[in-house]
């Protein structure tokens, strides 16, 4: 028995022995040898090969050379990726308005003229300029529209006028313009939409089927130059001059505008937006009507179903008898995604014009619609709704002789 305990005894001392050169021989070689990580520690930690290190090396090299002079592709139209950078969309809508009266004229944007119509047929062709704020890059964009709201959007004494049918059906090109970007600055060139008010004169940016009080009354496109600076954290602010409003390229028309905006998103749900036109805006038939314009855009979405928007405009123009006019109009605009398919919304506004010597007058409107998407078919939306305008002027009726009007409307808006 004593001699079966010695020898487990000196087994053991001998397993001992080993274990402690294994420990130290261990030691010896992490000390030399980069760490290794267990499955549990390294969590994402990505292990290289040379090869993979150096395949790694050459995609960023390649991605910092993206804002070099070279990627701005004016040297040759065949640089790898040129044609992937030009996108387009638009989209196709037409629809059914009415107004209670049986009048030929709604008097509203989308659907003026009561009965079927084909509202816009739109594309536009655009490369972003995309410096991501560091080196050159540059981009392009042209829209074009054929449709019964292409003469809201039609430039009356340029290209567009030589397209003008006669008819309520037409052609426009409301933008055309080219940007050359350095850095955290932009430089746009050529004519595009103005920078006023909250609703787009795209149909699909818009979530009703007609248009409100502000977007008929301000300007909706403008000819000249706009610098944009992005460098500021939650803020982007622009300043350009541009030809009057509503212009094309010609400047026939001899204005001048002075126009800037900033837009301020302190969190991703809410925006300030304030734009400002100082100048001779000379509108559609070339009356000159020199003063400032102030627009005011706040959007809240506190909470993932709701959109709430505030819109406040102020402008005060002398035109070409020197008679002073005063506009202000104030909206309100509420959104709901009831689910997937369907969304909600109303916009209210008020409008109050304002000419020196005469008695002020008063427009109201009052819109509830939905957009219906289906999806399985996402593209295509289907947007009814019912609006009441009033006036304290006899403005609507066959005869410009009622002071209210009700309005039913719907579309269908394809977008691709």
């Amino acid at each position: 028995m004593r001699k079966e305990i010695s020898l487990f005894s000196k087994k053991r001392r001998l397993a001992f022995a080993i274990f402690f050169m294994g420990v130290v021989s261990g030691a010896s070689h992490a000390a030399d040898s980069p760490v290794v990580y267990s499955s549990d520690d390294q969590d994402e930690e990505v292990i290289l090969t040379f090869g993979e290190e150096q395949e790694l090396e050459k995609e960023r090299a390649e991605s910092a050379a993206t804002n070099n002079f070279d990627s701005l592709n004016f040297t040759s139209w065949e640089s790898p990726g040129f044609f992937r950078k030009i996108q387009y969309d638009g989209y196709v809508n037409g629809g059914f308005y009415s107004n209670t009266y049986g009048a030929d004229q709604n008097r509203v944007f989308a659907g003026s003229e009561s009965g079927l119509s084909l509202n816009g047929a739109y594309i536009a062709v655009a490369k972003e300029a995309q410096t991501n704020g560091n080196g050159f890059d540059w981009g392009m964009g042209v829209d074009f529209m054929f449709g019964e709201d292409s003469r809201f959007l039609r430039v009356e004494h340029g290209l567009d006028e030589k397209w003008d049918t006669g008819h309520n059906y037409g052609f426009a090109m409301p933008q055309v313009n080219a940007t050359v970007a350095y850095n955290n600055w932009s430089f746009t060139g050529g004519h595009f939409y103005a920078p006023f008010g909250y609703e787009s004169c795209r149909a699909d940016e818009r979530f009703f089927y007609s248009t409100g009080l502000e977007f008929d009354a301000l300007p909706g496109t403008a000819t000249g130059g706009l610098l944009t600076y992005s460098g500021f954290e939650n803020f982007t602010t622009s300043v350009g001059l541009v030809n009057g409003v509503d212009q094309g390229f010609s400047g026939d028309a001899g204005g001048s505008v002075l126009v800037g905006n900033v837009v301020w998103s302190p969190r991703e749900e809410a925006s300030i937006t304030y734009s400002l036109g100082v100048g001779d805006f000379v509108d559609r038939r070339w009356r000159h009507t020199s003063g400032n314009l102030h627009s005011l855009v706040v959007e809240l979405k506190p909470d993932d179903p709701w959109t709430f928007v505030t819109t406040l405009d102020y402008e005060n123009v002398d035109d070409e008898g020197g008679i002073d006019v005063d506009m202000i109009i104030a909206g309100y605009h509420v959104y709901y995604d009831v689910n997937s398919d369907w969304k909600v919304g109303t916009r209210a506004e008020w409008l109050r014009n304002k000419t020196a010597g005469l008695r002020a007058v008063n427009y109201f409107d009052l819109t509830v619609g939905a957009n219906w998407t289906p999806d399985n078919f996402e593209r295509l939306s289907v947007r009814p709704e019912v609006r009441f305008d009033a006036s304290d002027a006899r403005t609507y009726g066959c005869g410009g002789n009622k002071k209210f009007q009700l309005c039913l409307g719907v579309d269908a808006l394809y977008s691709f």
